[in-house]
Formats: structure tokens, C-alpha cells, sequence
């Protein structure tokens, strides 16, 4: 079986048993305000321009939204009935008119058919459910659509733990999943990370101090979080 029929399938059977996208994404309204929060702390501006993988039911695009100028949010998520209910509610709606963001329903990370570069690419809980080959995939897609002084801002479950919560993976390596891995989670070293940015021309950073912030909002976003920046950046 292919992955996408693989992420297909299992996607539609997740669908299946949590109709409610906040069960599906298992966030909310509160996570998603303090997504927003971090991302401003890495240095998002009103006028950035931000790509959010795994858009999901917008509840950081919400905020986000209403943060930037018009146009300057895109989102991608390969579920694209998380939104669409999202938008059923008349201020998110009124939102998306007045905001005109950008959306992709894809699963390969890949949004070099909008035409624009980014100064902030986000994700989060994506990376923490990859396959293995899906984090070259993302970087690599991230990477063609990023500003020169753009960053990359993921959340990754990284294998040896941390201080917040993660336990880590018990073997302390990669799980080298090849699926998706949902609701479960897969495992990456820090050093795969470095060596797939080093591939693509950009360098890594572990970021702990972003974990900390978003635990002392939420105990449970426990999630590793790493800044991904091209190699001659000065950032």
C-alpha cells in the first residue's frame, strides 16, 4: 500500500469516529491563541507573511488572521472538511472574506503552486505523527517556498525526551515509521533533523525554551519544538 492511500485511509476512518473536528485535531481555542503567542515570540509581525502546515479546523489561523494583512496566511491541510465546518461559524467566516487566505488541500507539504515566499512556516503536531521520509518531504517543500530571512517553526517529538514531559522514545533513536503515525507518535533524533536541513541548505535549532512556554499555558503541549533557518542566515 502507498503512503498517500495509507494516510487516506486512515484519515477516513478517523473522520469515521471524532465528526467533531476539536476531537479530530484534539486542540482547541486556548492552544490554538497560544500557538499564535509563540509564533509572535519567534518574531511574526503584522506584516509577515505565514504558511501553516496542518491548517486543520484554524485555530491558530484564527487569530493569525486577524493579526496579518490580507493575503498573508496560507494554510495547508489534506483534510479539507476541518476548515470548511470551521468557516461555518459567521465571525470565521466574515474573517476568511475580509483576511483572503490561501489554502491548499494537500498532503506532501508542497505549496510552491501559490506563487509566494515565506517569511514564517509553522507546524504543529504534524512532524510528531510523520513518517520518517515525510520530514526530508517537509523540509524540502518548506524550503522552496522560504524567504531568505525566513524561519521554519515546527513541532517535532524528539526521541530523547524532555524536560516538560516527553519521555522520549525508549531506544533513544529514530522510529523510522513508514506511515503516518495517528493518534500515536514517531520519534526523531535531533541529529536526523540537522542532517535533512543540512540537506537542504538550511541549519537546526532545538528550541526548549518554546516548550516551556507552551506548558506554562498548557501542561499537556509538551511537544519538542526546533527553528529551522537557511545555513548563511545570520539569524
Amino acid at each position: 500500500m502507498s503512503l498517500a492511500r495509507a494516510i487516506r485511509d486512515r484519515t477516513r476512518n478517523f473522520r469515521r469516529r471524532f465528526q467533531d473536528p476539536k476531537k479530530f485535531v484534539k486542540t482547541d481555542e486556548l492552544s490554538g491563541q497560544t500557538q499564535f503567542e509563540l509564533l509572535k515570540l519567534d518574531g511574526c509581525k503584522p506584516t509577515s507573511s505565514v504558511l501553516e502546515h496542518g491548517c486543520g479546523c484554524l485555530h491558530m489561523g484564527v487569530p493569525l488572521m486577524q493579526y496579518l494583512g490580507s493575503g498573508q496566511y496560507a494554510g495547508i491541510d489534506p483534510n479539507a472538511w476541518l476548515r470548511t465546518k470551521a468557516m461555518k461559524n459567521p465571525p470565521t467566516g466574515q474573517l476568511v472574506k475580509e483576511k483572503q487566505p490561501r489554502f491548499l488541500t494537500r498532503q506532501d507539504f508542497d505549496a510552491r503552486e501559490l506563487g509566494m515566499k515565506f517569511d514564517f512556516i509553522y507546524s504543529h503536531s504534524v512532524l510528531s505523527h510523520a513518517a520518517h521520509k515525510q520530514l526530508d518531504q517537509y523540509i524540502a517543500n518548506s524550503a522552496a517556498v522560504l524567504n531568505p530571512d525566513g524561519h521554519i517553526l515546527s513541532s517535532i517529538r524528539l526521541a530523547d525526551g524532555n524536560a516538560f514531559g516527553s519521555v522520549g522514545n525508549p531506544d533513544g533513536g529514530d522510529s523510522m515509521d513508514e506511515h503516518w503515525v495517528y493518534p500515536g507518535v514517531s520519534w526523531f533524533t535531533m541529529q536526523t533533523v540537522e542532517q535533512f536541513a543540512a540537506k537542504h541548505g538550511l541549519k537546526a535549532e532545538r528550541k526548549p525554551q518554546y516548550t516551556e512556554f507552551l506548558t506554562s499555558k498548557k501542561p499537556n503541549e509538551f511537544h519538542d519544538w526546533v527553528v529551522l533557518t537557511w545555513q548563511d542566515s545570520g539569524t
